[in-house]
């Protein structure tokens, strides 16, 4: 009774016996499926790097939660469940926080991840597709006045761990114009001491050279020449145990420094914004 219901369905649809039998030939074998926590091994590494560092930590969540779950089994509810831990880890992480960027960037990184698998062939369709993201918020990035620059300096040297180096960061990306991710990927072969220059590698893979001044080229060497022992290849931007600087750095200089300044409401203060005040202050 089930097949004679299902045929009529299937003729209803224009589908006939043989697009079935065709269709289930080209399917993958069950045991040809990988968990989610697989894919996101095989398939994390042919990402860009920036793009896999954004959505890393995210598909690692996916994993906590349905590493074990063939990836085709995974649903749109799973899928939510994930952005919901995501929204989650945000607001522990950065109390009052609504968690918005945490939702849209897990929303992102799930999406990439199913596209992928999508393409493959191994998901008949995404289940991320069914995930509403937020509605983006007005842009409320300005250029600073020097003024606030001040309080931004004064701040961050008043709160910092270690203002050497914070300092030192701020004053790059009010120098160089350069994004978070120039600053992250320079390396002391990057540094020109005779053109008075850096060579910055920055997103979608645009590389550039970028003048800076005699002053802050000497401030970058006085910094590498205290975190002994780097090679050519190593990274400027350095901790005070000599750890190259991730992304953590910038959330937490910037997460001190926002409480001492009454205008951050209204003006987020982040490496984007020092961006934004070099290129408009040119």
């Amino acid at each position: 009774m089930r097949a004679r219901v299902l045929l009529a369905e299937a003729t209803a649809l224009g589908v006939t016996i043989e697009d079935l039998v065709a269709v289930s030939g080209d399917a993958p074998n069950v045991a040809s499926i990988p968990t989610l926590a697989e894919y996101v091994v095989t398939v994390g590494p042919s990402f860009s790097k920036g793009t896999a560092d954004t959505y890393m930590s995210y598909w690692r969540l996916a994993v906590e939660r349905l590493g074990e779950c063939p990836i085709d089994r995974v649903g749109v509810d799973d899928c939510e469940a994930v952005v919901g831990d995501a929204v989650a880890r945000a607001q522990r992480n950065r109390p009052g926080s609504e968690g918005r960027s945490a939702r849209e960037n897990c929303i992102g990184a799930l999406r990439a991840l199913f596209a992928r698998a999508e393409r493959a062939g191994l998901v008949v369709r995404s289940p991320a597709v069914g995930l509403d993201k937020p509605r983006r918020l007005a842009n409320r990035r300005r250029a600073l006045d020097e003024s606030e620059l001040g309080e931004v300096i004064d701040a961050v040297r008043t709160t910092s761990q270690d203002p050497d180096l914070d300092l030192l960061l701020v004053r790059f990306h009010l120098e160089s114009g350069a994004r978070r991710e120039g600053a992250l990927n320079l390396r002391v072969r990057d540094l020109d001491q005779r053109r008075s220059s850096v060579w910055l590698r920055e997103k979608f893979g645009i590389e550039r050279e970028q003048p800076v001044s005699p002053s802050l080229m000497r401030a970058l060497e006085v910094h590498r020449n205290g975190r002994e022992g780097l090679g050519a290849d190593d990274g400027v931007f350095r901790s005070g145990r000599g750890r190259a600087i991730t992304r953590r750095r910038y959330n937490t200089l910037f997460d001190r420094a926002r409480p001492c300044l009454s205008w951050a409401e209204r003006t987020p203060v982040s490496a984007h914004v020092l961006r934004h005040t070099a290129i408009t202050a040119v």
